[in-house]
């Protein structure tokens, strides 16, 4: 009898999951359609008060998540506890954000002031962002869906890259990625770069070549991470090299380093030697035909790429900084006139009150938000890392990714809701949601 009461339990529980699956699917769809969107994150339209949220694909994707969320919340799964642990701190980080633009706006004096503006944009990203964390949580993954989203992510990633090819080598002019939008706000250095001639490798992700590098190497590692139960060592290496070529006609000096600490450490899980010496081999040999291929294009006044990349070898030469050193220094005089400011920030949103962005991750959240803003960061991203580390499987992709983007982060604000990021937090985010995903008995 034990053994017979077993079976119809597991049998049960088998065709409960099959009715979850089966009820699911527009939500499931839903979350399709946003992985897909990450391969074109430029506005779609000019609509909004402001050139910072006009819409793009991702926010429609995510507004399908919500709507057919709410068809089918009864049918969802409970949210894994590891993913529980990371919504709750979430949510402390919104209240604190939200508390610190409320700190802000006490004090204000000029209404007109751009932290207004910026701070109720960051505070909507923050909710959007937290809410897609939420729902992906609570989404039934099955073995199926896994390979599903694995194929799309791998289209979603040789889609970012060719077009990151296509405007570097001018095949498409920038100014015609934009074509559609008004040269209104930083959208008007696509259409610069395209009136003059240029080449940028920003792709079709957005006007900050640091959002283009990070987007292609969380797209790698999220794409390992898919086919860890597939045998497909080839193909991720051969993944691999086309992103570290990508990132690197990206011009982004910290997303080429991120990527290439990343390659070398996922190849370092692989103990048999030849066919990493091969992997290497293979590697410099790609960035040796595209460098060759463009040798004109590279030493010309207009395209300084290589010399730019291989700046990321003398991190000794202040001149490399690109003014960052200066901008530092003007940040951390600021918080120096009134030394509180250390403790509490300027507020949620003011940094563009007093200068321009901090250039620097942990900078820039104790400019804003101060030291208790950035032990709040810590006890969120800690707590990520080790939910991860403790569950996530083989290499461990999504993990070291996390780590990588993190070292990066040290000339950019990669994990802060800032206009220049468009939707990578938010896609960051619901990539850790799938990777803590509770598992489903099929």
């Amino acid at each position: 009898m034990p053994i017979k009461y077993k079976k119809t339990s597991q049998s049960n529980s088998t065709e409960h999951s099959n009715l979850k699956v089966k009820r699911t699917s527009w939500l499931f769809f839903a979350l399709c359609c946003y992985l897909f969107s990450q391969a074109y994150t430029i506005p779609i339209a000019a609509v909004g008060p402001s050139w910072a949220i006009w819409p793009c694909l991702s926010d429609l994707a995510i507004g399908l998540i919500v709507l057919s969320f709410l068809f089918c919340k009864s049918y969802s799964v409970p949210a894994s506890n590891p993913n529980r642990q990371i919504f709750l701190l979430l949510i402390f980080v919104f209240l604190g954000a939200m508390l610190s633009y409320v700190y802000y706006l006490n004090f204000l004096l000029d209404w007109n002031s751009n932290g207004v503006k910026i701070g109720i944009f960051q505070l909507y990203r923050l909710v959007e962002f937290t809410l897609l964390f939420w729902i992906t949580t609570k989404i039934p993954l099955t073995p199926e869906r896994i390979k599903t989203m694995s194929r799309i992510v791998d289209t979603v990633l040789i889609l970012v890259c060719i077009g990151i090819f296509l405007t570097y080598f001018r095949i498409v002019a920038l100014s015609a990625v934009t074509a559609h939008l008004p040269p209104v706000g930083a959208w008007i250095f696509y259409e610069g770069y395209g009136r003059t001639g240029a080449g940028k490798g920003l792709g079709f992700v957005g006007y900050n070549h640091a959002y283009t590098a990070a987007q292609v190497t969380l797209l790698l590692g999220l794409r390992i991470h898919l086919s860890l139960n597939q045998k497909n060592t080839l193909v991720n290496n051969l993944f691999a090299v086309m992103s570290v070529i990508a990132a690197f006609l990206s011009e982004s000096r910290s997303g080429l380093g991120a990527i290439l600490v990343y390659i070398i450490i996922y190849w370092s899980y692989d103990l048999k030697y030849l066919f990493k010496l091969s992997y290497i081999s293979l590697f410099l040999f790609s960035i040796t035909s595209v460098i060759g291929l463009q040798a004109s294009l590279l030493e010309s006044e207009d395209n300084k790429v290589l010399q730019r990349q291989k700046t990321l070898f003398e991190a000794g030469n202040k001149n490399n900084l690109s003014g960052r050193d200066e901008i530092w220094m003007q940040r951390i005089d600021y918080l120096y006139e009134q030394p509180s400011r250390w403790i509490h920030g300027a507020g949620f949103g003011a940094a563009a009150d007093s200068g321009d962005n901090a250039h620097m991750l942990p900078l820039h959240i104790i400019l804003e938000t101060g030291i208790v803003g950035l032990l709040m960061f810590f006890l969120l991203f800690s707590n990520i890392l080790k939910c991860l580390y403790q569950n996530e499987s083989g290499t461990k992709p999504v993990f070291w990714v996390t780590v990588c983007l993190l070292i990066g982060s040290i000339s950019q604000e990669t994990f802060y809701p800032v206009a220049a990021l468009g939707h990578f937090l938010g896609f960051y985010l619901s990539s850790v949601a799938i990777v803590l995903r509770k598992e489903i008995i099929m």
